[in-house]
């Protein structure tokens, strides 16, 4: 299993976030996190990502251990060893996060040549390929303000993708769209999955977004994962 997450609690001072709760990605799979806000999506993800830390639990990626509880203590990666998680996530923020002084181009080799000291002549190419693959090959040389909200998620795929990661998480990837981009995303997310093997974790309230996505659906509430749901059990839902 490309992600398992075991048992993981997480509280702010007496404010339960996480309770107990259990999921996993494999490769090539899409899983998708839904529940009103409050829930505990995101903050399921951020601990995935060592972007929090949580209290009690397991999670490993790709079996390398984010944190880990046993005899009752647990235990996170250190800085380093984090560090090397990361090479193997990628995460697509709902506010993309893109440096505006930076063309397309530069955003998306940043990582390459600044943390994986990839030449920049290599590094470039990976980044075209990936950019012409999104649709984006006329756009290298804008910067971010010369984009349109669907495109600059797309930078922000590319950005996450080139890195070849073995998991990648989306926080609510189509609030910022309107419906006909909604369609696109859900293929170009469909892509990566089945076609480079990633898995993914997504984070959304867009309930037809995730009928069409989704290989698997969690349903949480109240920091609890309350249904585990098939993507034809879901449509079911949908339906009724």
């Amino acid at each position: 299993m490309l992600l398992e997450a075991k048992n993981i609690f997480k509280a702010f001072r007496d404010t339960v976030v996480l309770n107990d709760i259990s999921f996993s990605v494999d490769q090539g799979e899409v899983v998708s996190l839904v529940g009103q806000s409050g829930a505990g999506k995101t903050t399921a993800v951020r601990c995935v990502m060592g972007l929090e830390k949580c209290d009690k639990g397991t999670i490993t990626i790709n079996g390398r251990a984010v944190c880990k509880t046993e005899n009752g203590v647990c235990t996170h990666a250190t800085k380093k060893e984090l560090a090397q998680i990361r090479r193997e996530l990628g995460m697509v923020f709902q506010a993309y996060h893109l440096f505006p002084h930076l063309t397309v181009l530069e955003n998306v080799t940043l990582a390459l040549t600044d943390v994986y000291k990839i030449p920049k002549t290599e590094a470039n190419e990976a980044a075209v390929a990936m950019l012409e693959r999104l649709g984006l090959g006329d756009k290298i040389n804008n910067k971010p303000n010369e984009l349109s909200g669907g495109q600059k998620q797309r930078v922000a795929i590319a950005r996450s993708c080139v890195t070849n990661p073995k998991l990648l998480c989306f926080d609510e990837p189509t609030a910022a769209l309107d419906s006909a981009l909604v369609v696109e995303m859900v293929n170009i997310i469909k892509d990566l999955a089945k076609k480079d093997g990633i898995g993914v974790l997504i984070i959304s309230h867009d309930e037809k977004f995730v009928r069409d996505v989704s290989d698997r659906v969690l349903m949480m509430e109240q920091g609890r994962i309350t249904r585990e749901l098939s993507a034809e059990e879901f449509k079911q839902i949908m339906r009724a």
